[in-house]
Formats: C-alpha cells, sequence, structure tokens
C-alpha cells in the first residue's frame, strides 16, 4: 500500500486510497503539476513483472486515453514509477453500481434501463474507435453527483487465461465474462453486449445470471448453463424486458445484438413502454426487491474470496436439485471428454496443409481470430509506427498465401503506434533553440511566454509535461519561454513600520533594499519617511525600493539658567543633557558674584545632548594695592683725601 503524501513519478501526491481490485490499487491523488484531483491506478506487482501484459498495458491505456466521451471517465497520463506501473485518470465523485445494487436492491425498470443506455452510448463510441471493454461490470461504473453514469478502465482491465487460477481475484469479474472470454476465444464488441446484458440482469433482479463457489465454476456456467429470466427474481417485470436482456445473454455472439446501437434502440423502445417512474431517485424501494436468500449478498464476491457462495434467490425442492446436480456432473464429464479428445487431436501429428488468411490491417484480435479459424497459431509483437493506427497489424510472417502446416505459429506484427521517448530537457535554451531541438527528436512544440523572475527573457523556463516524461513521438509539447520578469506597480509605503513596508513590498513581488535613517521631528521614529522608487512608479517584481526611516531627534532646547547661581544652573544644564563650560567674569557687583551672568547658546535654543553651554559666571574684582614712598637713605660724606706730602 502507497503511503499518503508519497509523490508518485515526481507529479501525483497520494492523498488516500480509494478502491482495490485483482489487478491494481486505486488512489486519489493531486496532480501537483496542474493543480486536480485524479484518481491514480498501480499495477500489483505480479502484473508489473509480465512483460506481455505490461506493454498490453501500454497500449491499451493509450487507445483509453483517445476516447473523450460523457460517459467516459478519461484517461491523463500513464508511466513508470517504482518498479510498476499507473495510469492517471479523471477522478470521479460518486458511488459504483455494484455498491448501489448491494446497498439499495434492484433498481425502478426505468432507472435501470436509463443507466444502461448510458453505459452502451460509452461502449458504442469505443467499439467505434477500435477499444473493447472486456471487463465491463457494475464495479467499473459510477454514478457521479449528477446522477450521470461514467464508465472507467476502457481497454485497460483485462481478465486472461492465467487469471482464472488467481482465488478470488477474478470472482466478480468471472460473473460478468461472455461465454467466449470464459474459453479463451477472441473478443469482440459483441463480447461487451452480454457483460452489458449481465449487468441490466442485476440492476432489475438485484442478483446476477450465475454464481458459483469458483471462478471456474462461475466460468462453466456461463459457457453451458441458461440464465432464468429476471422476472423470477423480480416478478413486477414484463415479459418484453426478459427478451431483451435473455437476447443480450445469448451464448453464441451471432445471437446477440449486432451491435451497441441495436440494443439502445431495444431498450429505448422498451423505456417508452413502461408505466411512468415517479421516484425520484435510487434508494430502497425504487424497484421491488427479491424475496431473501439463503446464500450471502452481492457485497460478498468481493470481500470473501474463496468462499461459498449461493445460486440464486430461494431454494429448489429437493428433487429439482438433484437434477440439476446430475445435469451437471453430465455436463462436467462432456466437457472433460472433450478436452481429452482436443489433447489428444493437438498431440497427434498432422500433415494438412493450410493457406495463411490475410490480415495485414486488421485490429489485432480479429486478425487472431481469423488465424485461429484457419487452424493457425497467432503470435503478435508490437512495433511502432507512425503511418499504422494502434492495435493494427502491420504485417505477417509466413505472408498470406503462403501453404503451412495445421497448427503452425504465425507471427503478426502489431503496430503499437508511434514509438515513445523521454521528453528532451531544453530550460535555459533560447525559444528557438528548444523548438528546434524538440522537433528533431519527433515531438510537436508550441511556445507560450510566461514571466519569470529568474529566468532572461526568450529564454525556456519548463516544458509541459516536464522534461523526462514518456512520451510518443509526435506528441504536442508547450515550451514557456520566460518573458522576463512581471511589470508591477511599487506600493505606497509611506508612515508604515519598517516591518509593515517589507510586507507590503514583498507581497507586491518586491524587495526592501537599503534603509537610511533620518532624524524627523514630524513623523514617529521607524516609519518610513521616503521611498525609492516612488509610489505608483513601474517596475520589474524582484527589484528592491530603497526606504528612508525617521530617527528620534537628540536636540533638545537649552534651559534658562541666567539669573541662577553657579551650582544651580549646572545642575539645570546637566539635567537637560548638556554639560556646563564656566567662564569668569569680574563684576564689581557684589551681588553678582557667583551669579551666571549670560549664557551662550541663548536660551530656548536647540541644541544637541551632551554639548556644552558656555555660562559667564560673576566674580569680585581684586583690589589695587597703595604705592609708597621709600625713606631717603642717609649720605655718609666723603672721606677727605690726606694732604699732599
Amino acid at each position: 500500500m502507497i503511503e499518503p503524501e508519497t509523490i508518485i513519478d515526481g507529479r501525483y501526491r497520494v492523498i488516500s486510497r480509494v478502491g482495490s481490485g485483482g489487478m491494481a490499487d486505486v488512489y486519489l491523488a493531486q496532480d501537483q503539476l496542474l493543480g486536480r484531483q485524479v484518481a491514480v491506478k498501480v499495477l500489483h506487482q505480479h502484473f508489473a513483472e509480465d512483460q506481455e501484459f505490461v506493454e498490453r498495458f501500454r497500449r491499451e491505456a493509450s487507445s483509453a486515453a483517445a476516447l473523450s466521451h460523457p460517459n467516459i471517465v478519461g484517461i491523463f497520463d500513464r508511466g513508470e514509477w517504482n518498479g510498476t506501473y499507473y495510469i492517471a485518470m479523471e477522478y470521479v465523485a460518486g458511488r459504483s453500481l455494484k455498491s448501489i445494487v448491494r446497498e439499495d436492491g434492484p433498481l425502478d425498470p426505468a432507472v435501470a434501463i436509463d443507466i444502461v443506455i448510458q453505459i452502451l452510448r460509452a461502449a458504442q463510441f469505443a467499439h467505434k474507435r477500435g477499444v473493447i471493454h472486456r471487463d465491463l461490470k457494475p464495479h467499473n461504473v459510477i454514478l457521479d453527483d449528477e446522477g450521470r453514469a461514467r464508465v472507467t478502465d476502457f481497454g485497460i482491465a483485462r481478465a486472461g487465461a492465467s487469471d482464472m487460477t488467481l482465488t478470488g481475484s477474478i470472482m466478480g469479474t468471472a460473473q460478468y465474462l461472455s461465454p467466449e472470454q470464459a474459453q479463451g476465444y477472441a473478443v469482440t464488441a459483441t463480447s461487451d453486449i452480454y457483460s452489458v446484458g449481465v449487468i441490466l440482469y442485476e440492476l432489475l433482479s438485484g442478483a446476477v445470471p450465475f454464481e458459483g463457489d469458483s471462478a471456474v465454476a462461475i466460468a462453466f456456467k456461463q459457457v453451458s448453463a441458461e440464465p432464468r429470466p429476471p422476472s423470477e427474481l423480480n416478478p413486477a417485470l414484463p415479459p418484453s424486458l426478459d427478451a431483451i436482456v435473455l437476447r443480450a445473454l445469448a451464448k453464441d455472439p451471432a445471437h446477440r445484438y449486432a451491435d451497441a446501437g441495436e440494443l439502445i434502440a431495444a431498450l429505448e423502445h422498451e423505456r417508452h413502454t413502461l408505466p411512468a417512474f415517479s421516484g425520484t431517485g435510487l434508494g430502497p424501494g425504487r424497484g421491488h426487491r427479491p424475496p431473501p436468500t439463503n446464500g450471502p449478498g452481492a457485497g460478498a464476491l468481493l470481500l470473501a474470496p474463496g468462499g461459498r457462495y449461493g445460486d440464486g434467490y430461494g431454494s429448489a425442492p429437493e428433487e429439482e436439485r438433484q437434477r440439476r446436480g446430475g445435469l451437471f456432473w453430465a455436463l462436467a464429464a462432456l466437457l472433460l471428454a472433450g478436452l481429452v479428445a482436443l489433447a489428444l487431436l493437438l498431440l497427434l501429428p498432422s500433415s494438412a496443409k493450410v493457406r495463411v488468411p490475410n490480415v495485414v490491417g486488421q485490429s489485432e484480435q480479429a486478425a487472431g481470430a481469423a488465424l485461429r479459424r484457419a487452424g493457425l497459431n497467432p503470435v503478435p509483437s508490437l512495433a511502432s509506427s507512425t503511418t499504422v493506427a494502434t492495435g493494427l497489424v502491420i504485417g505477417e510472417t509466413p505472408p498470406a498465401g503462403s501453404l503451412v502446416k495445421k497448427g503452425s505459429r504465425i507471427s503478426i506484427l502489431v503496430s503499437g503506434g508511434p514509438a515513445s521517448a523521454p521528453l528532451l530537457n531544453v530550460e535555459g535554451l533560447k525559444a528557438s533553440e528548444a523548438v528546434a531541438k524538440l522537433r528533431r527528436a519527433g515531438f510537436k512544440p508550441a511556445t507560450k511566454t510566461e514571466a519569470s523572475p529568474t529566468v532572461p527573457a526568450g529564454r525556456v523556463v519548463a516544458t509541459n509535461p516536464p522534461a523526462g516524461t514518456e512520451l510518443q513521438v509526435g506528441s504536442p509539447v508547450t515550451v514557456l519561454v520566460s518573458s522576463g520578469p512581471e511589470v508591477v506597480h511599487v506600493p505606497d509605503v509611506g508612515g508604515q513600520s519598517l516591518r509593515a513596508a517589507e510586507a507590503t513590498l514583498t507581497n507586491a513581488g518586491l524587495a526592501v533594499g537599503s534603509v537610511t535613517q533620518k532624524v524627523s521631528t514630524t513623523q514617529s521614529p521607524g516609519t518610513v519617511i521616503s521611498q525609492s522608487p516612488s509610489p505608483g512608479s513601474s517596475v520589474h517584481a524582484g527589484e528592491k525600493v530603497n526606504l528612508t526611516v525617521a530617527q528620534a531627534s537628540n536636540e533638545a532646547p537649552v534651559p534658562n539658567v541666567v539669573g541662577k547661581s553657579e551650582a544651580l544652573a549646572a545642575a539645570a544644564l546637566g539635567e537637560a543633557g548638556f554639560g556646563p563650560k564656566t567662564v569668569p567674569v569680574t563684576t564689581a557687583d557684589p551681588a553678582q558674584v557667583g551669579i551666571v551672568l549670560k549664557q551662550a547658546p541663548a536660551a530656548g535654543t536647540r541644541a544637541r545632548k551632551g554639548s556644552s553651554v558656555t555660562i559667564s559666571v560673576g566674580t569680585a574684582a581684586t583690589p589695587t594695592p597703595t604705592p609708597t614712598t621709600p625713606a631717603p637713605t642717609p649720605t655718609t660724606p666723603a672721606p677727605t683725601p690726606p694732604p699732599a706730602g
């Protein structure tokens, strides 16, 4: 089981598992490329290891992908992932017909006919395009929310002979197999008609025509037993409707309706003869329920593989059961004898010669049937072709007209359509180079422009489908070319906080460039004062917008300290954020001593906090000393020189 949130093939994110069958599990997933919900069918591992089955699976998925019809569930994609294979298809919300019959019982005949006509229209559309469903059953029909029947698995679900041995896995399918499918013969459009007949039988009666203990037992009844008319289970049904159902269930394909259109016409005629339907929907009471059954309900067929199932509603008398048991064993003995005889015929040497029929241009199924009718053994193989439609025979070996031994192997080469290849990676190339490269690889590119903030204009951004996707040669590819970054208008972020402005610009596809601060006395600190480019300018997505943000002012008014004492003035200036610078000024007035006589800057002037304010403080004048006259120094008379000689 694949866990939720798993990404399948890099594209489909699993949400939940919505169903499981004998061939695959189905998951609801999100397509991450296109953003839609899809149903992804993932092959069981044992089928993924069968290369022949896988090749048919891939080829038929390609054919079914071409079917676009209101009653057919569309197929979007297929691929290989994690050792297995998957198909991505349209997700349809609603209930399967199987669950409706299981829960509500048989439907009103008018409702049943309306639903089956929708199924037939889907089959008719597919048959005209060479696609046969092979596994039509109520499990593969969903009634959507509008009440429209949607058929799924066209051309995908194939029940091969080897599947019949898987206990329980093919039980639901065996109940809807045509007799020719049960015997391993070629499947044609009339095989789908038989399966639709079984669906109609079940919608009308609440039961399938044949049940049994195993898939093989059911298949044996499909080949040899005649179904009871549905009116035996629902007596309200008219004989004319019985006749339509039983003709669709004819053992011989030639005795059934020739095609879906013929059965549609019969049902539409029958619909007009029925009483008017007064109901408004599906549910209990829409039709006549059958009497209680001794066996389990239809739901047990899928839920209890290998269990024992009832043969129908009610119980037959003992003698009738014994008669039917004897008939069963008599038929089984005849079948066994026939198989032994066939084995002996195949083992005996034969020298009979047959001419190889011309099967070129026929579908693989028709060609195989023609060769087998001629007593030959077809061996198909695949080859790619751009000229021959998928599923048609390109050639045969030995060639048509050759005489060969009966039972010889005839190789038929079947067109698998155009060859497939992984899509090239052209990201980053010029558009012209990418287109030329994809054309050389056999694809059909078409360009589409889209804005890109990272890829230069004229270069490839990506492709749809993405690079590496397995595509058929000749498939269309969209090349997404960059037109450069998207042009956006610059929003006005003035007055916003820096954080809010950044969010606004990011949402517009822009980025914040440089951030400068500027003192503002008019706007709150931290808000945007101005921006560049200006609001309304046209710029490319991803460009930067430079912002100027308001800063709180670092200035303050200078207080008035004139007339204050030096100490009080210093305290007032310090409280205002300034430092005092004292300059003494001599004053003759004793009252001015120690008092601030003037200041610079003047009171009320705004100045930077922390700067100095000069205050002139009065100081007393120093007194001038009085000059004194020195006392005269007494003079000593000069000595009288001695007389001469």
